[in-house]
């Protein structure tokens, strides 16, 4: 069997399943707030991509039906299960990326040293109104460094109610 065959088309009927699930994501909230992790979609498009893949190969092996049947089947087993565990396995996973962080939150937003912070200590700035911070903040510089009262800063982190900062004048010759 030579050329495109049927097994091509459920091949690409699994990819396009596959895109579809990554596009669309397998979490659902239910009506009492509840997150739900679908895992129907990625089975079918595990199960059509491995079917169509294996089918493809044992059509052009020229393996006889009984072969195809038997080894195209266990291959859409196979894809059923795999997709199954992978899904739950990565929803299962914690998210460390740092934009979910809340210490990194105000991230890039522009200060203004109301108390100069010493080398290796404390000082104070102040965030813009609606900030969520309306007294000024106890403030560290990120590198160590002093800073002086009146400079213009950059947030990095808030950690523990302590403001990472760097002057923004450094902040502005990196970029």
């Amino acid at each position: 069997m030579r050329g495109f065959s049927v097994f091509n088309l459920v091949f690409l009927a699994g990819l396009l399943i596959a895109v579809r699930v990554m596009v669309a994501g397998v979490e659902r909230s239910g009506r009492d707030g509840t997150v739900h992790v679908r895992t129907r979609w990625a089975m079918l498009g595990g199960m059509l991509t491995l079917g169509g893949f294996v089918g493809s190969l044992t059509a052009r092996m020229q393996a006889s039906a009984a072969v195809r049947v038997a080894v195209t089947a266990m291959a859409v087993v196979f894809g059923i299960v795999a997709a199954r565990v992978l899904v739950k396995r990565a929803v299962a996973m914690p998210v460390s990326d740092h934009e979910f962080d809340p210490r990194f939150e105000l991230q890039g937003v522009p200060a203004i040293v109301v108390e100069s912070i010493p080398a290796s200590g404390d000082g104070f700035v102040r965030l813009p109104d609606g900030s969520g911070f309306a007294m000024p903040l106890r403030a560290r510089s990120l590198d160590g460094a002093p800073i002086a009262r009146g400079v213009e800063v950059g947030v990095e982190r808030i950690d523990d109610g302590v403001a990472f900062v760097e002057a923004w004048s450094a902040i502005e010759a990196r970029l």
